[in-house]
């Protein structure tokens, strides 16, 4: 067989029986909860392989385009056709929001993905370009709790079941930790663990590491790609023009049934959640 360039195909949402569409007799509340449980078990076997990547290139390949595709799908569902961040920015090109992809009739991501496209290089789309060799590295990024004390910085890195930080890890292979200070939900319990084995991290100032057990030749890219999405996502934005946050409270209303169905039907009307919807935060490891 030959070892040159594929093109990385995923099976149309039609035929693939975990990926249903948001529509006919499922809600979309049920069909995102079932998308979300399926991206939860595609990076929990995903985290099973990684000792083995050199030895199973291919599966590992389609398993990484299997939860971009997905991912891209609980992306677009969430957005409906908004739009309103910069182009170029982290959190379009780094594959929290869509990146204009190929779409269908219904809105769905193309069955297929341009081995051009940015999210084909970061997925290794070329065979034979690693080196084999695992490594694993750690980075630090800060949170700046500092200069803005009373900013939900937690809840916007989590976003609506902590899908916000999912789709961080999905498409860029590291593991997303929030650390330090303010990092467990219950002050009650963080006091109570501060000082224990395990829990040092909580006397430093709130922030973030970044893990990564990658081939030796693609984890520093990786790494810095995580850091610039998140950096991006760490700049205080006035509520009126905080694009993101918007898409995450109309995610957390159709996770909770509460989306309007003529929103869903016209992609666009106005306020499509209720003004009571608050989010909630996703648990933290402690």
């Amino acid at each position: 067989m030959s070892s040159g360039r594929y093109m990385a195909y995923s099976p149309s949402p039609s035929t693939t029986p975990h990926s249903p569409r948001i529509h006919g007799l499922r809600t979309p509340s049920a069909a995102v909860a079932e998308q979300e449980k399926y991206l939860s078990e595609l990076l929990a076997e995903r985290h099973k392989l990684t000792p083995f990547i050199p030895v199973i290139p291919h599966s590992v390949r389609l398993l990484n385009q299997e939860i971009f595709r997905v991912s891209t799908l609980l992306e677009n569902a969430s957005l409906l056709n908004q739009s309103g961040l910069e182009h170029g920015s982290p959190l379009t090109t780094g594959g929290l929001y869509s990146n204009g992809a190929a779409t269908d009739m219904n809105g769905w991501p193309s069955a297929f993905q341009s081995e051009s496209s940015p999210a084909y290089s970061w997925l290794g789309g070329s065979q034979g370009s690693s080196s084999g060799l695992i490594v694993k590295k750690t980075m630090k990024v800060d949170i700046p709790v500092d200069k803005y004390p009373t900013y939900n910085f937690v809840g916007r890195i989590l976003g609506p079941r902590g899908n916000s930080l999912k789709r961080v890890e999905a498409n860029t292979d590291c593991r997303v930790l929030i650390r330090g200070r303010g990092s467990i939900k219950d002050p009650a319990r963080e006091e109570m663990m501060r000082g224990k084995p395990g829990y040092e991290h909580l006397n430093e100032p709130l922030h973030i590491l970044v893990e990564a057990e990658l081939p030796v030749d693609i984890i520093d890219a990786r790494l810095m790609q995580a850091r610039e999405i998140l950096q991006d996502l760490l700049k205080p934005v006035d509520e009126s023009q905080d694009f993101f946050k918007k898409q995450q409270l109309r995610e957390l209303a159709m996770l909770n049934g509460t989306l309007r169905e003529e929103g869903m039907q016209r992609f666009g009307s106005a306020s499509p959640f209720h003004n009571s919807l608050g989010m909630k935060r996703a648990k933290t490891r402690g």
